[in-house]
């Protein structure tokens, strides 16, 4: 059985919490603050994730029946299969939905689980109702919301490491060579190759070495000794920029900014943001293997006749 995420987790303690609801039907919510807007978004989106993979067949009423009497530990009753399902997706989550309401919303102390508010929204997330906002616009928001909660966050922990990155870009940009683009990204040209420029959708081979800007070095398939492939629009954004502006042969020292690499994330080695310094040998673009020809049943049928003419 499919895990449920946390979001899901948390969305479903307002159905844990009021099982005994009064009105399942969807009805547009006050919202007055941050808090409120985040728990109701993310019902909704999450209501919406339960509709479309946990109760597909069922109709929106019985599905959220089904919801709060497989979670309800007070339910009595034989459960038809389509509510047995649920109900072991409850059990899954059960302890997790006593958390949140002392942890905070996912694990954030600074926000309060508002359970009326996620209950609402786990409805009509379930009704697929447009109220207020959509599942698309619910889980939009929500994402930016909290992206930009921790990114505030963590630049409150990590803001002289910012700050010592931001100035380290402002300092290199004045360097002969460096020349830096619209969005921040600085590079140099060591080698200028006289092949083709990847565009967007190419799968590109590269050497490359990474550092940081106090030398450490936290990635190289240099020192492996094994280049790498990968197509150009599935690496980082600092990446992506570059190799379109690469012909095949060269070589650029390349300074990603925080915001063209891993931002606000703390990726172990590579804390919130670090600036990233690569050397980038562009060896070649490369081609995909062509798809197998399929044989058609004559053409088997055929070497099955010429298999048997050679054993005889």
């Amino acid at each position: 059985m499919k895990k449920l995420n946390i979001f899901i987790a948390v969305a479903l303690v307002a159905a844990f919490a009021f099982s005994s609801c009064n009105s399942n039907k969807p009805q547009l919510p006050t919202l007055k603050t941050e808090n409120d807007s985040l728990n109701y978004a993310l019902g909704v989106a999450y209501g919406d994730n339960l509709k479309t993979n946990y109760v597909k067949g069922d109709s929106a009423k019985k599905a959220i029946e089904s919801i709060l009497a497989g979670i309800d530990e007070s339910t009595k009753g034989k459960l038809d299969k389509e509510t047995a399902k649920i109900a072991e997706v409850g059990t899954e989550i059960g302890t997790a939905l006593k958390q949140q309401k002392t942890k905070g919303l996912l694990g954030d102390s600074t926000l309060k689980v508002d359970i009326d508010l996620i209950k609402q929204g786990l409805i009509n997330g379930l009704k697929g109702s447009k109220v207020q906002m959509t599942a698309i616009e619910a889980q939009a928001y929500f994402n930016k919301a909290m992206a930009a909660r921790m990114a505030a966050s963590m630049e409150k922990k990590f803001g002289a490491q910012k700050a010592e990155n931001e100035k380290f870009l402002k300092e290199n940009a004045k360097k002969p060579g460096v020349i830096t683009t619209a969005s921040g990204l600085q590079y140099q040209v060591i080698t200028k190759g006289n092949g083709p420029i990847p565009t967007e959708t190419s799968k590109v081979k590269v050497h490359y070495h990474g550092t940081l800007i106090n030398g450490t070095v936290f990635d190289s398939s240099v020192d492996r000794k094994e280049p790498v492939v990968f197509p150009v629009n599935q690496v980082i954004k600092g990446w992506t920029e570059v190799l379109k502006l690469m012909p095949v042969g060269s070589k650029y020292k390349v300074f990603v900014p925080q915001q063209l690499a891993y931002g606000a994330t703390d990726r172990g080695a590579i804390k919130p943001f670090s600036t990233l310094i690569f050397d980038i040998e562009l060896i070649s673009i490369e081609k995909d293997e062509p798809a197998q020809q399929q044989l058609s049943a004559e053409q088997i049928k055929q070497l099955q006749q010429q298999m048997q003419q050679q054993r005889r």
